[in-house]
C-alpha cells in the first residue's frame, strides 16, 4: 500500500474517545451476545490453559500471541479473566480500518469489510496499528495506552499466517515492553483457523485452544531484539504443548476405548 493511500494511524486521544463513544458501549454487548449465539448455532468453542496464573499480576499487561485467524482475538478475549478483559485493547492492522478504494461500494465484499471493521472496533476495542509505515507513531500510541491502564493484545508476526507456521516476531513488542516496563504474557492459539479460515465470513464448527505462558519481564541491558526473541521462543514452546492437547482424544473417548479393550 502506497503512502498516499494509507490512512493515518489515530492518536491515543482519538482511540480512547472512540472507546468511550456511546455506540461502542451499545455495540460491545450486542456483538458478544451475537458471538454467543453463533457459538451455539455453529458449534465452535474455545478453551484455555494457564489463564489462572494471570490473577497474580496487576494490569496493565501486554499479550503477545501468534496469529492464524480472525477468531484468535475472540478466543483470547473470551478466555481472559474479566478484570483484564474489560480494560483490554487489540492492535489491528491499519489497513483493516482504511477505505478500500479497490473494493466497489455496496458489493458483498464491501459489505463484509464494513462489517469486519465495525466488529473489530466495537466488539474488540481494536485500534489501528501501522504495520507498513514508520512504526514510531503507532509504538508511541501503544505505549500511551499502556500508561493509561490498558492491557494490549499484539500479534508480533505482523499478519496472519496462511500456512499455520509461525513467522519471526517483529521487535515492536520488545520495544514496547522496554518502554513501558510492563510484563509480556506469551500466548499460543491453536485451532482458530478451524473456526474461521482466511477469507471466510461465517464461523464453522471448530475448537480453539488458548494457552497462556508465564509473564516475561524485560531485563535491564537487554535489547528489544533479544527480548522479542525470548517472547517468540516462549510462544513456540506453548505451541508444542497446545498441539499435543489438540491432538489428544477427549477424556470420554479415552474411557470408551479402554472399556472396549477390557471388554
Amino acid at each position: 500500500m502506497s503512502a498516499a493511500n494509507r490512512v493515518q494511524a489515530p492518536t491515543t486521544a482519538e482511540i480512547e474517545k472512540r472507546f468511550r463513544h456511546p455506540a461502542v458501549h451499545v455495540a460491545r454487548p450486542v456483538i458478544w451476545g451475537g458471538i454467543g449465539v453463533l457459538r451455539t448455532v455453529r458449534r465452535f468453542k474455545w478453551t484455555a490453559r494457564g489463564a489462572e496464573r494471570l490473577y497474580r499480576y496487576e494490569s496493565p499487561l501486554i499479550f503477545a500471541a501468534n496469529h492464524c485467524s480472525h477468531a484468535d482475538t475472540a478466543a483470547i478475549l473470551g478466555t481472559l479473566p474479566r478484570y483484564l478483559r474489560k480494560r483490554t485493547a487489540v492492535a489491528a492492522a491499519l489497513d483493516v480500518f482504511g477505505p478500500a478504494r479497490y473494493v466497489p461500494k455496496k458489493t458483498l465484499k464491501w459489505f463484509r469489510r464494513e462489517m469486519l471493521q465495525f466488529i473489530v472496533a466495537g466488539g474488540f476495542r481494536a485500534f489501528a496499528f501501522d504495520r507498513h509505515g514508520a512504526p514510531h507513531r503507532s509504538l508511541r500510541t501503544a505505549s500511551d495506552l499502556v500508561d493509561n491502564g490498558w492491557n494490549l493484545i499484539l500479534y508480533p508476526e505482523g499478519t496472519r499466517s496462511r500456512s499455520g507456521e509461525m513467522a519471526t516476531f517483529k521487535p515492536g513488542v520488545g520495544l514496547l515492553a522496554r518502554r513501558t516496563r510492563r510484563p509480556v504474557v506469551p500466548i499460543h492459539v491453536c485451532g482458530g483457523a478451524s473456526i474461521l479460515r482466511c477469507g471466510q465470513f461465517m464461523p464453522s464448527h471448530g475448537h480453539a485452544f488458548v494457552r497462556y505462558g508465564r509473564p516475561l519481564e524485560w531485563q535491564k541491558g537487554e535489547s528489544a531484539e533479544v527480548f522479542t526473541t525470548r517472547i517468540e521462543e516462549a510462544v513456540r514452546r506453548l505451541a508444542v504443548a497446545n498441539e499435543q492437547l489438540a491432538l489428544s482424544p477427549p477424556a470420554g473417548k479415552i474411557a470408551s476405548m479402554l472399556a472396549h479393550l477390557k471388554g
